[in-house]
């Protein structure tokens, strides 16, 4: 990967940021899209500075209509050169509750978002490829696309949603030299549930680290009980996506690959 060109959209924190890391450990240069151009700028020299790659970041908001993303993707390869892959790592959860709790407004948010926000970076991404000779992206989606959750129905839908598109983008453009794989991520401790932790570590009288999982795990609603006993570590999904979007996953397309801890239906 060392002198390759890649975007992460959603790159500043959790899982993606964790997955621009790796690419940066392995000597990529990485571009990263974000809605807060300020936190993406500073973390682009976080990676400069820690793996001495190039790095930029671009505020964008892939969820809004427009031309925003085409404009952002066309900066990071100005920036950096030719692109060689994309990572679509946006898509936090917001409303939660039964269906008929969620009207047009909370389906139109996870629309936007999650699906709209992965066909406008795709579609972004997809021309520079093809000029360059070929190149890899990897979608996110995630564990309840196989194990739907009531609580959070628009977001398992459009996260279905994303893993058939991924799966349209691979055969439409394996000859191109494109391919297009799909993570699907279990429970991850990451920054946006820092909110809850505190609170449910002491409401459980266990360490702030167990405190996400054993929530979840001991909601029914959820019932996200996991064989490894834990969350999982956004470096861990951060080096699946870099292994998916480099060399060694050279014969991978079209893939959805679970990383989950083991977590039961």
């Amino acid at each position: 990967m060392a002198g390759r060109n890649f975007v992460v959209v959603g790159g500043t924190t959790g899982i993606g940021f964790a997955a621009a890391q790796q690419l940066a450990v392995n000597g990529a240069n990485v571009a990263l899209l974000a809605r807060d151009g300020e936190r993406a700028r500073a973390r682009a020299e976080q990676l400069t500075a820690d793996y001495g790659v190039g790095a930029v970041g671009i505020a964008v908001d892939a969820a809004a209509t427009g031309d925003g993303v085409d404009r952002a993707v066309d900066r990071a390869a100005a920036s950096l050169g030719p692109l060689r892959g994309l990572a679509v790592t946006a898509g936090p959860m917001k409303q939660q509750g039964p269906f008929l709790e969620h009207g047009d407004e909370s389906w139109d948010w996870y629309y936007q978002l999650i699906l709209m926000g992965t066909v406008r970076s795709c579609r972004a991404v997809i021309p520079h490829l093809q000029r360059n000779g070929g190149g890899t992206i990897v979608t996110t989606a995630a564990y309840s696309v196989r194990a739907p959750k009531v609580l959070i129905p628009p977001y398992n839908a459009l996260k279905a949603a994303v893993l058939t598109l991924s799966k349209i983008l691979a055969k439409t453009h394996g000859r191109d030299g494109i391919r297009v794989n799909t993570v699907c991520p279990g429970l991850f401790d990451t920054e946006v549930n820092d909110f809850i932790r505190a609170r449910r570590a002491a409401e459980y009288g266990v360490a702030l680290d167990d405190a996400i999982y054993t929530h979840l795990a001991s909601n029914p609603d959820w019932n996200m009980r996991v064989a490894l006993g834990r969350g999982g570590r956004p470096e861990e999904a951060g080096e699946l996506i870099a292994f998916l979007l480099g060399d060694r996953a050279a014969f991978m397309t079209g893939a959805a690959v679970n990383i989950d801890g083991g977590t039961d239906f």
